[in-house]
């Protein structure tokens, strides 16, 4: 099972999932991320998990010797990883980064039986052989991303502590 993201990674789902952001500089990314709401960071949390999520699969099929390649839109219909044999799409993937297995299950009725579902760890033992393992955690994912958009300032600690103590 995976157990390391980089925070470039990260970076690089934010700039494939969000065009105005495509040529930012990480410091420039963290500067959006400080300027949204607060009740809105946690959709994009999500949104951001989805597209490293597919990073990641992609990454880790392609160290097995698989062409598996991440589809260039990140709403391609159905589907978001190709699997190739000599240049020819083979498989299609949809990847599923939760652990709310309605949401699975939704996913299952809706998609045509030849495109597989690809879930974090901790889910897929609910579905058997219905879905693939990525091996990939789901936690591991929301905390990557949280981390890098969601960073805990000194400013914040400090208001903590006083709270606390005072």
């Amino acid at each position: 099972m995976q157990t390391i993201i980089e925070d470039s990674e990260v970076f690089d789902a934010i700039r494939r999932g969000y065009g105005e952001l495509s040529n930012a500089s990480d410091d420039e990314i963290l500067e959006y991320f400080e300027a949204v709401d607060v009740e809105s960071l946690q959709g994009h949390v999500g949104n951001i998990k989805g597209i490293l999520f597919e990073q990641e699969y992609a990454q880790q099929l392609q160290a097995e010797g698989i062409d598996a390649r991440v589809f260039e839109e990140t709403n391609h219909p159905l589907s978001d990883i190709g699997i190739y044999e000599d240049g020819e799409l083979v498989e299609e993937l949809q990847l599923k980064a939760t652990q709310n297995p309605s949401y699975i299950d939704e996913t299952l009725a809706e998609l045509p039986e030849d495109i597989g579902v690809v879930t974090t760890s901790e889910i897929v033992d609910d579905f058997g052989d219905e879905v693939i393992d990525s091996g990939i955690s789901e936690t591991l994912l929301e905390e990557s991303v949280s981390e890098v958009i969601m960073p805990v300032s000194p400013l914040s600690v400090i208001g903590w502590c006083f709270g606390i103590f005072c």
